[in-house]
């Protein structure tokens, strides 16, 4: 079955197991590095937000063998478990008043995405791009947000700056950060495999810390939240390098520790060639943040 022969099937195969009246669309989203993707949404009566589920990696497990009911089955249980449980009220987006309390921003790469930066306000910071968002909502199971385009200043009579100082303000609060040790979050994961043996912590090769925020979602932003960096390297005693590992959450790595700017950026390359989908990538190149300036250099 080719791509467009199983959308075709997706769609009709839900609309059979969901009934007439729900209205399933897709739609060519851009994401992130001028991806773009299949966006699948199910709108149920009474409902006016519906997660989106993207095709594409589902074609992609298909290809690779997995059967297509497992993958409607999944597409359901995925609309299931994010749908907003009640009607959201988005009539707030139309009043500054109400949404200057929501808004945030996020990180994303400059040089890949210079169409997206075409439409919407942003400001340069290094080889990124600050870009703005409202966080229409915000639970334990997750956040929804609508980045906010150029003609959305204008409808609120505002300027890009005073997004920026929104957002400086907001973003901490609403998305406060996660910084631990990698050692830290690997017992998290693999609780039961983290020691050896004999019952010893295993030992990192030299310590790294990672930094995200509380929804490990466009966490990258948290190196822009004032004050934190500096707090960190005076706790550490050192100046560090800042590793892009994703959007999501930098790695952060004392400089005082035996190892390469080189070595950091081939590490930093080889994950985003290999690892990572196109649309997660935020840099290739490693940062540094020293505590004498409180600056953050390429």
């Amino acid at each position: 079955m080719n791509y467009h022969d199983f959308k075709q099937q997706i769609i009709s195969t839900l609309s059979d197991r969901l009934g007439s009246d729900v209205r399933i669309t897709v739609s060519d989203i851009l994401k992130n590095n001028d991806t773009h993707l299949d966006g699948l949404t199910i709108l149920a009566p009474g409902q006016n937000l519906a997660p989106t589920i993207y095709l594409d990696y589902y074609y992609g497990q298909y290809e690779r063998g997995r059967s297509f009911s497992d993958i409607t089955d999944d597409i359901l249980t995925a609309y299931r478990e994010n749908r907003p449980k009640s009607p959201v009220d988005i009539s707030f987006f139309t009043d500054y008043d109400k949404v200057k309390s929501r808004v945030t921003m996020k990180l994303i790469n400059y040089e890949r995405n210079r169409e997206l930066l075409k439409r919407v306000p942003y400001y340069r910071f290094l080889d990124l791009a600050i870009v703005f968002l409202c966080l229409v909502e915000s639970d334990s199971s997750g956040t929804a947000t609508v980045l906010i385009h150029n003609e959305h200043l204008t409808y609120w009579g505002i300027t890009r700056d005073d997004l920026y100082a929104l957002a400086m303000a907001n973003t901490p609060q609403l998305l406060r950060y996660d910084l631990r040790s990698m050692t830290e979050v690997l017992r998290e994961l693999f609780a039961d495999e983290f020691a050896d043996p004999a019952g010893n912590d295993l030992i990192e090769p030299f310590p790294i810390y990672v930094l995200s925020n509380q929804h490990r979602l466009n966490g990258s932003s948290c190196i822009l939240y004032q004050h934190l960096l500096h707090d960190f390297a005076r706790r550490i005693g050192s100046d560090f390098y800042i590793l892009p590992s994703s959007v999501h959450e930098v790695l952060l790595i004392p400089a005082d520790n035996q190892i390469s700017m080189s070595t950091l950026s081939s590490m930093v390359r080889d994950v985003n060639s290999s690892q990572l989908a196109r649309e997660e990538i935020l840099s290739d190149h490693v940062y540094y943040y020293s505590l004498e300036t409180d600056q953050i250099t390429m």
